[in-house]
Parts: structure tokens; sequence; C-alpha cells
């Protein structure tokens, strides 16, 4: 994906590379305007990367009577799941364990269940269906025995790479994308902005011209529309925090809904990959956006409700291997709780300056908020509204790299005939094809000429040298935290931070990237320093100090 340094005149400016923005700059590519997305740091470098993992209807919304924020989340949900992107979004059952009389108040609304339960049967072909205390034993045997439990369907997915596949279906669809990229000067006229842009990666800059401005900058839309002249719409800043807990073999594939011990809110366990997500939190933030870490008191309570209903696993808490936390952005709610605040988005016009901000929201229904914040963007910039035969690709058409369930089977198998003898695990094919679809033929070339770059570089996982290298290549990575946070999830899915293969991928992506021996330790170094920063809640620091010497081997 080569960066478009490009001056000239654009019809939108897009704020923002999260999964907002990318969205935005997609559904605008496509309809054919003159695109360009830019974020200060790097791609999904915010909350995108830092959710639950789901794309779901949002069952516990019913509680509050949020019926029609629930049906845009199903319809969303099964676009994405069965059209969109079924490379990364997968089906995910979930079940609710009932506790006696302490059975969530929700699911006692009747109306709530049907609603649920009759959009998944009717949109998926899934439903949901109770279970008796023999049923949640045999599928659930970590699990504290209970007499009765109900489970439904909704899907996860992996964040960063939904917006990495987003973002390269705008570059495909004509966009020019800069991560990296900070707006250093904006001035306004009757007809549009003038905008000066600096590259934070070689320190280039030039001007372009923007006819509107679509400001998706998530947490930070109040400060970037105060920038832009504009008494900004102010926010709630939600903080959720997660635990890391290493996926136990009988855990099974279903996430499971608990209550927190503390305030008796919904809490889920989530399988991933290695991994176990135990969140989130819910609390008021109003810290440093860059700098959002799990507190100690967010720790015990995830750990605590875990194991209270998994205390036959026996952890403790030297067991939790990883935690992350981010901020989602909220639009501002009188009298409201923050388990009870409403995840709608509100799209804000100022005509005279030609600028729309974006807010709120989940990573559910970004494509949605996307289609109606450029409906508003052809408006003020005079065009006709789209055609159905438009409307149909934005709500249909894959994302990157654009392979339905049929053809990744097919390439799979013939990838796997021509490839077998020269990758040493049987994960790597299917996995590089789910995620990068025909151009895993040119990473597997690679692993063909030198078969050493093929072997994983983490056991249980089908990461390797040669993935990582196409990244590098492909996917603007700036940063080694690109790298391991958002192009790829090592950070999460390994133990401390993947640091411990890090020194090999250091030493081979650094020709491509041009760093030096000195750039090379610095980055080395800013992964470990973020995993303490994330962890310093409940780890022992001394158990997370970096070798030095294992440092100085990149320097």
């Amino acid at each position: 994906m080569t960066v478009h340094i490009m001056p000239g005149e654009f019809d939108c400016l897009v704020l923002g590379g999260g999964i907002t923005g990318a969205g935005v700059a997609r559904d605008a590519a496509m309809r054919g305007l003159r695109t360009v997305l830019v974020d200060s740091h790097d791609f999904a470098s915010g909350t995108s990367h830092l959710t639950s993992k789901l794309i779901h209807g949002g069952l516990r919304y019913l509680e509050h009577c949020q019926f029609r924020l629930v049906a845009e989340g199903i319809i969303e949900r099964d676009r994405l799941l069965n059209r969109m992107a079924p490379n990364l979004v997968a089906p995910l059952r979930f079940v609710i364990p009932f506790e006696g009389s302490r059975f969530p108040k929700w699911l006692l609304t009747v109306c709530g269940l049907q609603f649920y339960g009759l959009a998944e049967l009717l949109r998926s072909g899934r439903r949901s269906s109770p279970l008796l205390a023999a049923g949640m034993k045999r599928h659930y045997p970590a699990l504290l025995p209970h007499p009765f439990g109900v489970n439904f369907w909704d899907a996860q997915t992996n964040d960063a790479r939904l917006v990495m596949a987003t973002v390269r279906t705008a570059y495909a669809a004509g966009a020019a994308v800069h991560n990296y990229t900070s707006v250093t000067d904006v001035a306004r006229d009757k007809d549009g902005w003038n905008v000066r842009l600096r590259s934070e990666l070689d320190d280039r800059e030039w001007s372009i011209r923007a006819r509107s401005i679509i400001n998706a900058t998530g947490p930070w839309s109040p400060m970037t529309a105060r920038r832009l002249g504009v008494e900004p719409q102010e926010l709630m800043w939600v903080k959720g925090s997660h635990l890391l807990l290493r996926r136990p073999p009988d855990f099974g594939r279903d996430a499971v809904i608990i209550n927190s011990v503390r305030d008796r809110r919904a809490l889920w366990i989530i399988p991933w990959e290695t991994r176990l997500i135990v969140g989130s939190t819910e609390s008021l933030y109003r810290g440093d956006l860059r700098n959002v870490r799990p507190e100690s008191d967010e720790v015990d309570d995830l750990f605590d409700s875990f194991t209270r209903y998994f205390a036959r696993l026996g952890l403790k808490r030297r067991d939790i291997l990883g935690a992350y936390a981010g901020v989602r952005p909220i639009v501002s709610q009188d009298g409201e709780s923050e388990n009870s605040l409403s995840r709608r988005h509100q799209i804000l016009i100022d005509d005279e300056r030609r600028l729309i901000t974006i807010t709120g929201g989940k990573l559910t229904t970004f494509r949605n908020m996307a289609e109606q914040a450029v409906d508003r963007a052809e408006q003020l910039l005079g065009y006709p509204p789209a055609t159905h035969a438009v409307r149909s690709r934005l709500r249909r058409e894959l994302l990157w790299p654009g392979l339905a369930r049929p053809d990744m089977m097919k390439l799979t198998a013939a990838l796997e005939r021509n490839h077998c003898r020269s990758v040493s695990s049987a994960a790597i094919i299917p996995h590089l094809v789910r995620h990068y679809g025909a151009q895993a033929s040119t990473i597997l070339d690679v692993i063909a000429a030198e078969p050493r770059l093929g072997e994983p570089l983490y056991d249980g996982l089908p990461y390797c040298l040669a993935e990582l290298a196409y990244l590098c290549e492909s996917e603007n990575v700036g940063r080694l935290l690109d790298l391991v946070k958002r192009r790829t999830p090592l950070y999460f899915l390994t133990d401390n931070g993947s640091l411990g293969s890090l020194r090999q991928v250091v030493e081979h992506v650094a020709p491509i990237l041009g760093w030096s021996p000195a750039r090379q330790a610095e980055e080395w170094a800013a992964v470990g320093d973020e995993f303490r920063d994330d962890t310093q809640a409940f780890a022992d620091q001394g158990d997370l100090q970096t070798d030095k010497s294992e440092r100085a081997v990149c320097a």
C-alpha cells in the first residue's frame, strides 16, 4: 500500500484513521469522491485496536429499551459476517448462566428475548436455546455448576485487522491514505479548506485543498472541532479495561457472560486464539487519551469476578498475562450511569464551514455511520445522492482482500497443493489466505525460496517472518508497535508482549524499514515500555524488566 503523497484538491479530507474514519474513507472513495484519509498516529492506534473484539447486536441494551440500536447492530453484524468480511468476522456463541434468583432482569423481558432470538433466526438461521444443568456441565466444565443457562449468537473479529482491511479497501477505491500525518495549518474560505500536512515519518510537508472535512477522530473529536473553529459537542469518555489470561484447553469455544462481583454489571469471558479476554470495566475517564491503562481496582474487579465463576481453574493473579484499556467516545447523556449509556452515534453538520463531525457509535456499526456521514457530505458538496446500485455496493461489497468463503476455500486448497512442503505448520496457509487473500501466494513464494522465514515465531500461532516482512512492505508500518499490536496481535497473544522472539523480528524488518541500529534499539525498548505500562496495575515490575543484554543486541 504505497502512500500517496500528493497535493491537489479533494472532495473530502477525513481526519482520523480508526474504524470510523476508515469506514468514511471507504464509503466516500467507493462513491467516486476524491478522498484523503489522515491520522496523526497509526491507523487503529486509538480505541479501535483496544475493544472486546466483538461484532454484536448489543443484547444488554435491551435492558434500557434501545431496540433501534440493537436492530441496527444485528443488521450490520450480519452484513460483516455474511457479506463484507467473512474472513475476519466469525460466529461466536455466548452462554448466560442462570443464578437462581439473580437472573438478569433484562433477560426476563420476554419481548427482548423474542426480539433478539427472532432476529438471529431470521437473519442467520441460528437461534437462542436454553441449557439445563446437565448441558451446562457438559459444555462448560470449567464453570461452576449452574441449574440453567441461555445461549445466543453474535460474532467476533480482529478489530485492528478490520480497520486495516477497510483502509486498504478505501485505498483500492482511490483514496489517499496517510498515517503519522498531522495537520500543521488550516484555513477556511467560502469554498472549503486550505490544509498543510506534515508526515512524522520523513518530515515531508505538503498542501492540499479540501472542499469538506469529516472529523472522525473519536475521543479526540472535541479537540479537533475546536482546532477547526467550531464549538464542539461534548463527549463522555468511558474507559473499558480488559485482562488477558491463558486459554485453558477445556474452556471450549463459547463466550460466557458473568456478573461483576462489584456492581453486578455484565462481563464477557471471550476465547480469542491463545487467550481469554475478560472485560470490560466501564468508568468515566478524564486522563491522557494517549496513555490509557488498566488500574489496580479494575484488575481486581475483573479477576475476582472471573475466579468466582471459574474457581475450578485455580488461577492466581500471577496467571494474568496481559491487560489493555481503551476509551469509548459516548455522546453526552444526562443522569445515566456508565453501564446504561447508549452507544448511539451523532452526526453534526456545519454547513458554513463544510465540516461534518461524527461521534459515538461502536465498532459493529461503523459502516452505517460512514454511509450517513458521506450522505451529508454529498449534500454539502452539491452532488446528487448515491444511486440504489451504489448503495448496494456499499452495503454488500467485500472488504479487502475481497474473498468470499467459497473462494477462500478454493484458494487455500490450491496453495496447499503447491506449497505443502515449504511450510512447517499446517495453520500458516489458511491463516495467510484469510488475512491477505491472493497476496498469500506472494508470501508463500518467499517462504519457498527461504523456508526458515515460514517457521512459526511462537508456539501455537501461525505468524512467521515472511508475513511480517510483507506487512512492513505493504501496510505503512512506521513503528515496531504498529507491527506487533495492530498489523498482527502478537503483543496480546504472546507472553511478555511478544518480547521473546522480537529480536529476530527487528533484525529481519530493519532493512525493509530503513532502521539504523540505534533505531532498532529504540523500537525494541518501546515495546517493552508499552507492556510494562499496560501491566503495572498487577505485575511485579521485577518480572517485567527486559534483559539489558538482550536489548543491547539491537543497539
